[in-house]
């Protein structure tokens, strides 16, 4: 990512036949991590997504999981991440058998930063307000979903007998039941909204939240070599203020929701996994490489003759230099 858009990673040029003119395109890093080009993908998953949600109403969901075990977090985030995933499946499947007659949806994201960029595990669930039976009718379920407290209850336990069953790869026995016996009897927090019109609605809000990493450039204010100040939206008082922060210490938080090769960050449950008819296909969209034909814009018109300009891919730093354009003079 320090090295996106830079000559460092090579790029492309397009040349103009008739008068020569040039113009250079440095690659990007195609992580998905990346405040610059991680949007990419995002935005071809929610164009393929949007065709497959059901034109229904949906609520949100957001399990969160108290900071007391963000050290094992640290410790084994793909783990932890597994096991938060699988905690809230079991809580929602559960509750699905008990309260709804047919097959529900679900897409779950995971989200692990705070407004400040420390780090705040949590998913947001969008759930249909309603299933779907084997003959295909479908049931609203109204204004009530779940009951809150018995879901809170119920994710509390599922997750913290996740971690006690993995308690060896994550540190020993000891050490992980002294983290986690205090948690059994602290309330942790799920929030189910409104309901949330639509299905257009759906995806834009879950692109908010899978798109760039944990901060976007915009968000950035200034930087002097040694301390980062960025914006964030206090939600205590809703008000827009500044935080500055040493480098190291900016640097460490942004690398704190970086997430594992090959994990997953967007998953999928009942009517939205069905194969052939679920989003589950669309994840590989938001691997750590995005594809590169996603960075292609459509064809260059040059500027000075309006020919139209030809594209030589993939060119490494050096082969690069020809294709530069000159400075631009200037007066002293």
């Amino acid at each position: 990512m320090l090295l996106c858009r830079t000559e460092n990673l090579g790029g492309h040029a397009w040349q103009c036949s008739n008068c020569n003119h040039t113009k250079v395109a440095y690659n990007s890093c195609k992580s998905r991590s990346c405040p610059q080009c991680g949007w990419v993908g995002v935005e071809e998953w929610a164009k393929k997504t949007a065709t497959k949600l059901r034109p229904r109403d949906h609520f949100h969901i957001i399990f969160s999981i108290p900071h007391e075990l963000n050290q094992l977090w640290i410790r084994d985030t793909k783990l932890m991440i597994k096991l938060f995933f699988l905690a809230v499946r079991q809580t929602l499947l559960s509750f699905s058998q008990k309260h709804l007659p047919g097959e529900p949806g679900a897409i779950m994201t995971l989200h692990t930063w705070s407004r400040t960029l420390n780090l705040h595990p949590h998913i947001h669930c969008l759930f249909t307000a309603g299933s779907e039976d084997k003959k295909g009718n479908w049931h609203d379920s109204g204004d009530f979903l779940f009951p809150i407290r018995a879901v809170s209850r119920y994710f509390r336990v599922k997750m913290l007998y996740l971690v006690r069953e993995y308690a060896e790869e994550l540190g020993t026995k000891t050490e992980v039941q002294e983290i986690i016996d205090p948690l059994f009897s602290k309330n942790w927090n799920v929030f189910i909204t409104q309901k949330y019109p639509h299905g257009n609605g759906v995806i834009k809000y879950l692109s908010n939240y899978v798109r760039g990493g944990p901060i976007k450039n915009s968000r950035i204010v200034a930087y002097d070599g040694i301390t980062v100040t960025f914006r964030y939206r206090d939600h205590r008082d809703n008000q827009t203020k500044l935080m500055t922060l040493p480098v190291e210490e900016f640097l460490r938080r942004f690398a704190m929701h970086i997430v594992p090769k090959r994990q997953r960050v967007i998953r999928a449950l009942g009517l939205y996994a069905m194969k052939g008819k679920g989003i589950v296909e669309l994840n590989e969209l938001l691997n750590n490489s995005i594809p590169n034909a996603l960075f292609f814009s459509q064809q260059e018109i040059c500027p000075v003759c309006s020919t139209l300009l030809k594209l030589h891919k993939n060119l490494t730093k050096k082969q690069l230099q020809k294709y530069k354009p000159p400075p631009l003079p200037f007066a002293a």
